[in-house]
Order: structure tokens, then C-alpha cells, then sequence
């Protein structure tokens, strides 16, 4: 540029067909895959499929699908100790209060009736006071 030479370009000129970048070539385009990954990312990759792959087969020789149940695998369950601790334990006694019956004033003591079996057939405290139930 000379002196006094105008140093802005006007926006009317064509210059930017002929400056158009090149296509990308297939090094280009391998070059810019590798971006941003470090010297291991190729190796860890290929471990990473090798160790899915052998899940997969684990899992199809094992023969179980995974289930959201909360159980424990087949392998890990104690059927005859369940079933004795089962035997051991008492059952448990479960019934609905259908009415209640006033004690005598004299005694101090209240009873409720019982249904299914009359299993919980209740006696309450001197202090227990009964409602019934809505």
C-alpha cells in the first residue's frame, strides 16, 4: 500500500468466491475425529466393548434375566432355612375391631369384639381408653 491509499476493502467486491476453503480430505476428516481424545481413548474403547461383550455372554449362560423384583440371585437363596426359620416363628395374628363392648364400671376394664376368628380379641388396661374406629 502507498501513502494516502485507501485501507478498507469495499463490500461490493467478489473476492470471497475465490477464497473458499478447500474440501476436507480423509485425513482431514480423521483428524478432527482424533480431536480432543488422548493417547489411550482408542485401547479403552476396545476394552470397553470386549468387556460388554463378555457380559452378554455370562449373562446367557447364566440363563437369568435381571428383574427389578429386589430378589436375590437363585444362587444366593437358603430355601430350607427360610423354611425352618418360618416353622419356628409364631404366626402372626391379624383381625379387625367390628364393635366394642363396654366393660363394667365396676371393674375398670374394657373389651373389644373381634372379627376373623376373634384373634385379636382385645382387653384393654385400666387407663386404655377405646374409640371406635371411623
Amino acid at each position: 500500500m502507498s501513502a494516502g491509499e485507501c485501507q478498507t476493502r469495499n463490500v461490493t467486491e467478489d473476492d470471497d468466491a475465490s477464497d473458499a476453503p478447500p474440501p476436507l480430505d480423509s485425513e482431514d476428516i480423521a483428524l478432527l475425529k482424533s480431536y480432543g481424545l488422548g493417547p489411550y481413548s482408542v485401547p479403552i474403547k476396545e476394552i470397553e466393548d470386549e468387556i460388554k461383550k463378555h457380559q452378554q455372554t455370562v449373562k446367557d449362560l447364566i440363563g437369568i434375566k435381571e428383574s427389578d423384583t429386589g430378589l436375590s440371585q437363585p444362587s444366593q437363596w437358603d430355601l430350607v432355612g427360610d423354611k425352618q426359620m418360618m416353622q419356628e416363628e409364631a404366626p402372626l395374628q391379624v383381625a379387625r375391631c367390628t364393635k366394642i363392648i363396654a366393660g363394667e364400671e365396676g371393674a375398670g376394664e374394657g373389651g373389644a369384639g373381634a372379627g376373623a376368628g376373634g384373634a385379636a380379641g382385645g382387653a384393654g388396661g385400666a387407663g386404655h381408653a377405646h374409640k371406635p374406629s371411623p
